[in-house]
């Protein structure tokens, strides 16, 4: 089943608890180049005074941008109560149909959530974006986590929008775009730990079992950070 058929979202997120326990810093060790820290430094550069989270999920991101007015969306009711349990103004809304007004937002954020939407969510993401606004999206490059999948029998499809596919996809409808990768490494001290990760896939994958062995076991994270000016 592809990451963006809707019966399938729907259920993922229909609560944040497989959300919340596929963060890799909950069951594992995070080293090396961050997207999340690379993504902030994008945003940083713009100043911007007011920023869309578009896929805020449970909020975490939203809460470390340095903006003056920061506004969440979720498609989800459960986790948007979430992410407003943790002080952010986020709003239930459907990314392919925005509840906000054309060239409201300077700077759109929007990571990890495009491959889950066919690209009518790009076009609603540059309408709210003011003329010379800018956008920034986390995704994921080839080979992302291959260690990990290869020895858990590959449960994945390629993604309909990624970090090789997602320069095209915003020139279409943004003006210059800029593709910044970055390299870090997941580390999971016990196969417990890694089954934990793995379990919150099961919706989207299937029961997966983590491997018996070698133990700590790594994964090689392969992000990029994508920047995209509105004309």
């Amino acid at each position: 089943m592809r990451q963006n058929d809707p019966g399938l979202v729907a259920r993922e997120y229909a609560t944040s608890e497989r959300l919340e326990q596929r963060r890799t810093n909950c069951t594992g060790w995070v080293h090396g180049e961050d997207a999340w820290n690379e993504a902030l430094a994008a945003i940083a550069e713009a100043r911007p005074r007011r920023v869309l989270d578009a896929g805020c999920g449970t909020g975490e991101f939203a809460r470390s941008i340095a903006a003056p007015e920061v506004v969440g969306v979720d498609l989800s009711p459960a986790i948007v109560e979430r992410a407003r349990a943790r002080g952010v103004d986020a709003r239930v809304g459907d990314i392919q149909e925005l509840p906000f007004a054309a060239g409201e937002f300077d700077l759109v954020v929007c990571n990890w959530v495009l491959y889950h939407l066919p690209e009518l969510g790009l076009t609603e993401l540059a309408r709210v974006l003011r003329p010379g606004g800018r956008f920034v999206g986390i995704s994921n490059r080839d080979g992302h986590m291959r260690e990990l999948w290869e020895a858990s029998d590959d449960p994945w499809s390629r993604d309909d929008f990624d970090c090789e596919t997602g320069v095209a996809a915003l020139e279409r409808h943004f003006g210059r775009v800029e593709r910044r990768d970055t390299t870090a490494f997941t580390l999971w001290q016990t196969r417990e730990a890694l089954q934990t990760y793995l379990d919150a896939y099961i919706e989207m994958a299937g029961p997966l079992e983590a491997p018996e062995n070698p133990y700590p076991f790594v994964a090689t994270r392969r992000n990029c950070v994508l920047v995209a000016e509105a004309p």
